[in-house]
């Protein structure tokens, strides 16, 4: 930082020549949108924006605070518009491959540059200079000064100084997506499901095939949910089917290309990157190489960012906030929904990664290599770490975090190939396993197909409407331990049955939960069953019969009366609910 001022204070001659002026910004809606003026510059210069309570000067600028780092020159420029922030170029030979909706004809692609749009109903601004967006902290409300600095690459050398001349008064405020299209207005969606809905390893750019702006909002981070602050998402709120949809993109802006170095997967070799819904290396605007990995799940955030804003503004219904997804989108999901079972009501993954082990099936890469394509390439001897310390294997542990019994885990409906190229199957017996043994609400459906299987799923099973039944505020019953369950085996490809499944058929009606009771009617039945099934069920999300570990409860099955003993992890399970046909069986609890 010395050598930062005394550079600053080598005399206005830097300034005349470096090419930024006339810093101006705006409050509103929680952020300040800071604009600028650029000329000149070398192409490699890179930005630094500073805020402080009082003016800021060449001479001061080194005690400001500095809000962000690293900025690319034109950043003004809505790179969400560029094909060639998600398309890749492989040779002089081949074509063009766009790497999120498919391949595109050789030759130009259709660019747009335009500037971003910065306020709901607002044109883009000019695509000549900067932005920044700048989320204050609560503390940092009354005025505020800015500047911005150029520097010479990422290093110190300074090249440029601009700041504002007046004050901008900062307000109590949140954050807000910023409407670029469609009709959702405040409490548009009131009382509507909410369906996250996370793409896989095909999707996330922000332009379709004819070159169409992919998008109904845009959202100016702050500083937990990027890299740094100000860098802009795009996402997609419908209403469709009597429930408000949220299309995430999964993009993140990193101001170069990936080289080949730091990436295996070609197809991040591009400036805004994919990060599998699980965050990147925290020093990725310079280099993803090492030595040392350090990641932060930024993506995590960002995601229930937009959620709580789905529920707060748009009006949907926080009992029935959903998340699914295929592939990435399923392991995102699966990562969601283990981490933050408070917040989600139910989930559906296809194909997707349960855990980030170095496991290998057949010639299959290890799951943990996804992750080295945003966080580098780390090994099982030099991990991934994130600033707390947490091991990327441990946070991605899929199986010890459904695992954990005392907690009611949003229900998971899945899908798995055994042959699958992309997701190893190794690693999912682990997780049925963990899910069974903790009576956690899980089924899926297997068979020996590729990554492509999910639609060989059973009519009926793991389907969306089956996951859009569980509520946050409703009980639900969890089975475990089915006599119809088929064998899922050790982990090697060739173990266990080529087709099964976890809990088909199960179904369930006409709940009482009361503080001195609990009915609950079940059944199974699907083609081709056969009778009797056995299976234990375990009330999960008891709203008002709740009791302490070891209390005793009475128990009816079907007019057969027993006893049953709230275990040490606060569990209501009655064990071997006999199915000797397709008609239902009434449990009922009291105490």
């Amino acid at each position: 930082m010395k050598k930062l001022l005394s550079l600053l204070m080598a005399g206005s001659a830097i300034a005349l020549c470096a090419g930024i002026s006339d810093l101006e910004g705006e409050y509103r809606n929680g952020q300040v949108f800071l604009r600028w003026k650029e000329d000149g510059l070398d192409p490699k210069t890179r930005l630094c924006v500073w805020s402080s309570d009082a003016p800021i000067t060449e001479a001061n600028v080194a005690k400001a605070t500095r809000i962000a780092a690293h900025l690319n020159l034109n950043s003004a420029v809505d790179w969400w518009l560029d094909p060639y922030s998600f398309f890749t170029r492989r040779s002089k030979k081949a074509k063009s491959e766009e790497i999120f909706a498919g391949n595109v004809s050789e030759g130009k692609q259709k660019k747009t540059v335009r500037g971003f749009v910065i306020k709901e109903g607002g044109r883009p601004i000019s695509a000549k200079g900067g932005l920044h967006v700048h989320t204050p902290k609560a503390s940092q409300e009354g005025k505020r000064y800015y500047a911005v600095t150029a520097h010479n690459g990422f290093a110190d050398k300074v090249t440029g100084f601009t700041a504002t001349k007046a004050a901008v008064t900062v307000g109590k405020g949140k954050a807000l997506p910023i409407r670029l299209n469609g009709k959702l207005t405040q409490n548009s969606a009131k009382g509507l499901p909410i369906i996250i809905r996370l793409h896989g390893r095909g999707g996330g750019s922000g332009v379709a095939r004819n070159g169409k702006a992919i998008g109904s909002h845009i959202l100016f981070s702050d500083d937990t949910f990027a890299w740094r602050e100000g860098i802009p998402f795009k996402f997609t709120a419908v209403i469709r089917q009597g429930a408000l949809n949220i299309i995430l993109n999964d993009r993140i802006w990193i101001g170069r290309k990936l080289s080949r170095k730091e990436s295996w997967d070609s197809r991040d070799n591009v400036p805004a990157i994919a990060t599998f819904w699980m965050g990147y290396n925290t020093n990725i605007a310079k280099s993803n190489r090492g030595p040392k990995f350090q990641w932060d799940n930024y993506t995590e955030r960002m995601i229930l960012y937009v959620a709580r804003w789905a529920q707060d503004y748009l009006g949907g219904d926080k009992n029935r906030t959903y998340i699914t997804g295929g592939s990435m989108g399923g392991s995102g999901t699966v990562q969601m929904v283990t981490h933050f079972p408070e917040f989600f009501a139910a989930g559906r993954a296809m194909v997707p990664v349960y855990a980030y082990t170095w496991k290998k099936t057949l010639s299959f890469n290890p799951s943990c290599m996804r992750m080295q394509c945003s966080i580098g390439p780390f090994t099982a001897d030099n991990p991934a770490v994130m600033p707390d310390g947490t091991k990327l294997e441990d946070y991605g542990d899929g199986a010890k975090n459904i695992g954990r019994a005392a907690i009611d885990m949003p229900p998971l409906l899945a899908t798995n190939g055994r042959m699958d190229g992309s997701i190893p199957w190794a690693n999912n017996p682990p997780f049925y396993k963990a899910a069974n043994d903790a009576r956690q609400m899980f089924s899926v459906f297997w068979n020996n197909g590729p990554h492509g299987m999910s639609k060989d799923a059973p009519a009926g099973f793991i389907t969306e409407a089956a996951m859009l039944r569980y509520k946050l505020n409703e009980s639900y019953p969890a089975f475990s331990n089915s006599s119809d369950n088929r064998k899922y085996g050790n982990g090697d490809n060739k173990d266990g049955d080529l087709e099964g499944w976890i809990n088909r058929g199960f179904d369930w009606r006409d709940i009482v939960d009361r503080k001195d009771r609990y009915e609950i009617t079940l059944s199974v039945n699907y083609s081709g069953i056969k009778y009797p099934v056995t299976s234990d069920v375990t009330i999960r999300r008891r709203q008002n019969f709740k009791f302490a570990p070891g209390t005793q409860i009475k128990v009816s099955v079907n007019g057969k009366d027993s006893t049953v003993t709230i275990d040490k992890d606060g569990l209501l399970t009655v064990e071997k609910v006999t199915f000797a046909d397709n008609k239902p069986v009434k449990v009922v609890f009291s105490k």
